[in-house]
């Protein structure tokens, strides 16, 4: 019989916040761009829609294993957005906003990391 762990010491945290993204110079200001206008779709499944190009999320609204702060602050938001509407579109840079990051690739590091742990499903950033 297998068993998951869930283990947070195999993520790099500091991705999930601004910090780690102040001080890097190298970063294309149109890449970050392009990457905050991504558009994520919230409707209960990760079957696609007829918006192309978007990534199509399911939030585990059952999901009771550990997360980070970080973590635990977008996957409310993403399961209040999923429990509380039909269909929901957002995008990157919006839920950065919501909460109150400035840079939209602290929320992709948290995107990533909730699926590898299993909260939610269908990013493809």
């Amino acid at each position: 019989m297998f068993t998951r762990e869930n283990d947070l010491s195999g993520f790099r945290l500091e991705q999930e916040h601004d910090a780690a993204y102040e001080a890097d110079e190298l970063l294309d200001e149109a890449v970050i761009a392009e990457i905050g206008e991504a558009k994520i779709v919230l409707h209960g499944s990760t079957e696609p829609g007829a918006l192309e190009g978007a990534s199509y999320l399911s939030v585990d609204t059952e999901y009771m294993g550990e997360l980070s702060i970080g973590q635990r602050q977008l996957f409310e938001v993403l399961r209040g957005l999923e429990l509380g509407s039909i269909y929901c579109v957002t995008t990157v840079q919006r839920l950065a906003e919501m909460l109150q990051l400035k840079s939209p690739l602290a929320i992709t590091a948290r995107l990533d990391n909730l699926q590898s742990l299993g909260a939610i499903s269908g990013v493809k950033l």
